[in-house]
């Protein structure tokens, strides 16, 4: 899946990638808000956000389901679309409670009785006590973290990575193509078919030399800033 054809979705930041947990997985959030979350449009979200992290799905994910500003019953239909979407990667989900709480019967009962079936822990937990289970660098400051995420940015950024690998396959595939084409007829072929090899566009090319630029010095700084 590309980040264009769902583009008008991802911008809404219905959950996101950003951080590590104390096992190195990744940690995925969820801010939920009222009733405006779209079940449908958060589970293409998700869809696409798991496909990027191929080789970190061996580790797990932790999730953070933020419900200070959401209601019970929709806390608990995204806690089971996790089972749908993720169950073997989830290896923790915090749910961020709000300040007046849900029930607390009903939440206990719920979450004990779908333990087994869900396959993962899910805990019920304050914003501040977050750290109990993430380091404050690795939480954004909707948490109380330091971890510098921009949406927008991390947007624009796959965007352009997506455009350069389908532009790099393109391309190898010409190439492939033409090699064939050399083999089969090296002594006939027109010295000026030379100049008829297939190129980059321009601007996707410094925008890609830039993003790769940005990443290596985060990581010569040892910043683990959002996930790519």
């Amino acid at each position: 899946m590309e980040a264009t054809t769902i583009l008008p979705i991802l911008k809404k930041k219905l959950a996101f990638l950003s951080g590590k947990d104390r096992r190195s997985g990744l940690i995925l959030t969820i801010p939920l808000c009222s009733d405006q979350t779209s079940m449908e449009e958060l589970s293409a979200t998700l869809d696409y956000l798991l496909s990027i992290p191929e080789k970190c799905k061996a580790r797990g994910f932790t999730v953070i389901v933020d419900g200070r500003r959401s209601q019970w019953n929709i806390v608990k239909t995204v806690v089971l679309m996790l089972q749908n979407v993720i169950p073997a990667e989830v290896s923790l989900v915090c749910v961020v409670k709000p300040d007046e709480f849900w029930d607390k019967k009903v939440t206990h009962f719920c979450f004990w009785k779908e333990k087994d079936r869900l396959g993962f822990e899910v805990i019920l937990v304050s914003a501040n006590k977050l750290t109990r289970y993430i380091e404050p660098c690795q939480l954004t400051d909707d948490f109380g973290g330091t971890l510098d995420y921009d949406h927008s940015d991390w947007l624009g950024k796959r965007l352009v990575f997506e455009k350069f690998t389908k532009e790099s396959t393109s391309l190898l595939d010409e190439l492939s193509i033409i090699n064939e084409t050399d083999k089969s007829s090296a002594l006939d072929k027109d010295p000026a078919d030379c100049n008829l090899l297939p190129s980059f566009d321009p601007e996707t090319v410094l925008q890609s030399h830039e993003l790769l630029s940005e990443l290596q010095q985060r990581r010569f700084n040892g910043s683990e800033g959002g996930v790519g």
